[in-house]
């Protein structure tokens, strides 16, 4: 029998759901009343709204991003901004992330692998079929990129040129985060959706009966080990040294 031993880096695959996630989802204002575990949910990120000018000709400040992502804690992601509906998930935990030229509020949202659409969703949203994302929110005051005046009353036009430079507004003093969609076009250009970052876990594992190397993995493109830590499976890149 050989035994081989390795050291190094263990990355969680992509889209699994961390301790983490399950912690922040129990916790949200208003938690499941019974409380999911790792294995009830599906977790996925989306790239919700911006500080890019949008279809509207408005504005996020990029420093109110953070304000939004309190905001969305918990709230519902509703498909096509029906609030007829109810929610097909919920959002939660998050970062602000740059993606391209602009900064993005980048929750999490989960939703229930129970549920009798779940695997419909993760299909739609992981092979791209849902591919874009608008957020529905509250706000007291529009003001002009030019003047700085509220643009209902001031002489300047939403999208026309000044001094060469396209007048909008920004939305200014956001008072609340109602939900976030799945949208067939989003009115902020460079929104969409993700999965979840896989975690690293530092540590040394050995070779376990049902593990052992795996083809190429499309996450990593280079060949990748599987081992198992802690009763948990997890792909481990293999990197040639020189």
């Amino acid at each position: 029998m050989i035994h081989q031993t390795l050291s190094g880096p263990l990355v969680k695959a992509a889209g699994v759901p961390s301790d983490q996630d399950v912690r922040l989802i129990n916790s949200l204002g208003n938690p499941p009343p019974v409380p999911v575990s790792e294995r009830d949910v599906y977790v996925r990120r989306c790239r919700l709204a911006g500080d890019a000018v949008d279809a509207y000709h408005g504005c996020f400040h990029t420093d109110d991003l953070p304000k939004l992502l309190s905001m969305i804690q918990g709230a519902p992601l509703l498909v096509g901004h029906d609030k007829r509906s109810l929610g097909v998930a919920r959002f939660f935990g998050g970062e602000i992330e740059q993606h391209g030229e602009h900064n993005y509020v980048m929750p999490h949202f989960y939703w229930l692998r129970g549920h009798s659409s779940a695997e419909d969703l993760r299909v739609a949203i992981d092979g791209g079929l849902y591919c874009e994302a608008s957020i529905s929110f509250c706000y007291e005051m529009p003001t002009c990129s030019v003047c700085g005046k509220d643009i209902r009353t001031c002489e300047h036009l939403p999208g026309s040129l000044e001094a060469g430079k396209q007048v909008f507004y920004y939305y200014d003093r956001v008072v609340a985060v109602l939900e976030g969609s799945l949208v067939y076009r989003g009115a902020e250009p460079g929104t969409g959706f993700s999965l979840q970052r896989g975690t690293t876990v530092a540590g040394v594992a050995s070779q376990n009966p049902g593990g052992g190397m795996d083809d190429t993995d499309q996450r990593f493109g280079i060949p990748t080990l599987r081992v198992k830590r802690h009763g948990k499976w997890y792909q481990a890149p293999l990197i040639e040294e020189g």
